[in-house]
């Protein structure tokens, strides 16, 4: 029966290859369409030796390949633990479920710490498998495996250690083996939880600007709701989009731009919110000034450009050529050209 197995896993090969490889793109579409985010994708082909020793260790079990529901293994790591739920809810929806061979291995008895994963064994449903490219693949079977990513670290330390589990531990180090586990799993909690909290704090942040700025702290999340709701950034938005005819792009870093505002002392939401209504007709003309002579069109800035072009302002608008040179060296430019066209194009503002 095992030279069976092997003979058909021999002939088999080109096929469970070309289909590991249909699946981890599906996969990577499904999840980049519902824009769920996630650290890594990749998938194995399970060896001949190795296929060898599981029907090995498992006996009768076995009576013919399709009985083996891991030969083509898919692992995806999530960033945060609460992600597996979402990813396996997405393959849930897009493929049968072989519910018997499927296991839940997060379930640790309350004295348990370990190995911690999520193993979905898969096929295409009924009408992906009608489908001319994915036909031949109709009735294999697919493992896949979700984590997160430190269930991913303590896994792989765990193999590195050649200790897999709780029971092959010598006992003199099951306790260290049992805390460094808590630990991770720990971690896994505080940083779901944090999420949470950091996601519930952003939704807070246009209503706590909108009743009390001066309490609100300049960070990411006040300065990204900021320029979505201050009338003086949007209308300097819509300029740069009508200058230059395009969209302006997204961006994750905004350290840059907190260094900027570090240097000119803005410490609140309020703060900078007064600033702009005491400047506002001279800054209009500013950025005019600005995005007629930097910006070519159709170059598309970034974002956080309305706020940015506000800073260059106000270094221009101190007319001082050392202050204005430690603005550019602020922001990572050290050009005294750069200094030097702030103040001109705030003095050409005051002509306007």
């Amino acid at each position: 029966m095992k030279d069976q197995i092997l003979d058909a896993y021999k002939q088999n090969i080109k096929v469970y290859t070309a289909y590991k490889e249909r699946v981890v793109n599906l996969l990577t579409d499904l999840l980049s369409d519902q824009e769920i985010v996630i650290h890594q994708i990749s998938g194995r082909i399970k060896s001949l030796e190795s296929l060898s020793k599981k029907i090995d260790e498992k006996g009768e079990k076995y009576t013919c390949i399709e009985d083996i529901t891991d030969i083509i293994g898919i692992r995806i790591i999530t960033y945060m633990e609460s992600d597996v739920n979402t990813v396996s809810n997405l393959i849930e929806k897009e493929f049968m479920i072989d519910t018997q061979n499927s296991i839940d291995k997060r379930i640790l008895k309350t004295d348990q710490f370990g190995y911690r994963s999520l193993h979905v064994v898969t096929m295409l449903n009924e009408s992906r498998s009608n489908l001319k490219e994915y036909k031949k693949y109709k009735g294999f079977k697919c493992e896949i495996q979700i984590r997160s990513i430190l269930q991913h670290a303590w896994a792989e330390i765990e193999h590195d250690l050649g200790y897999k589990g709780e029971i092959s531990i010598p006992d003199q180090y099951k306790r260290t083996f049992n805390r460094l586990s808590a630990l991770l799993e720990t971690a896994d909690v505080e940083f779901d939880r944090l999420k949470t909290e950091l996601k519930e704090y952003e939704n807070r942040v246009p209503i706590l600007i909108k009743s009390k700025p001066e309490n609100v702290d300049i960070n990411a999340a006040s300065i990204n709701s900021f320029l979505k709701t201050n009338d003086i950034l949007l209308e300097v938005k819509k300029l740069i989009e009508n200058i230059t005819g395009v969209e302006l792009k997204p961006i994750d870093n905004y350290d840059p731009i907190m260094k900027l505002l570090r240097f000119h002392e803005l410490k609140s939401i309020g703060d900078l919110s007064k600033m702009l209504t005491m400047n506002k007709d001279r800054f209009l003309r500013f950025a005019e000034i600005f995005i007629n002579n930097r910006i070519n069109k159709g170059m598309a800035p970034a974002t956080i450009a309305p706020l940015l072009y506000f800073l260059h302002f106000l270094a221009g608008k101190s007319q001082d050529i050392e202050r204005a040179k430690k603005h550019a060296r602020a922001f990572g430019i050290n050009n005294e050209n750069f200094a030097k066209q702030y103040i001109d194009f705030y003095v050409e503002s005051n002509k306007a």
